[in-house]
């Protein structure tokens, strides 16, 4: 049985996609990475929705929505949400990566 030859990410991404969608998937990549950031600090502090609720005076059902990214929220609400997880919230302007085509 010969094993399939394993074709790299960027060239299947090539062939299947234009450069707007590619973008796009990216751009959905990192915003699924930030709200995985924010749900995994919550639960690893072992604090239910309800509770950062409470702490943080945003509605569970709003913090539910911001953890699945059914809504967008401002900063503000971001820094409320921090402070209830007793953490701070960094925001960084960093340069875009160069692609290798």
């Amino acid at each position: 049985m010969k094993k399939a030859k394993l074709i790299p990410w960027r060239e299947v991404e090539k062939k299947l996609f234009t450069p707007e969608e590619i973008e796009e998937i990216n751009r959905r990549v990192e915003n699924k990475l930030a709200l995985r950031a924010l749900r995994d600090a919550r639960k690893e502090l072992g604090i239910t929705q309800d509770a950062l609720s409470i702490k943080s005076g945003i509605p569970r059902t709003t913090i539910s929505k911001i953890e699945n990214g059914k809504r967008n929220t401002s900063i503000y609400k971001l820094v409320q949400i921090a402070n209830a997880l007793g953490k701070d919230l960094q925001i960084s302007f960093v340069d875009k990566e160069t692609r290798v085509e």
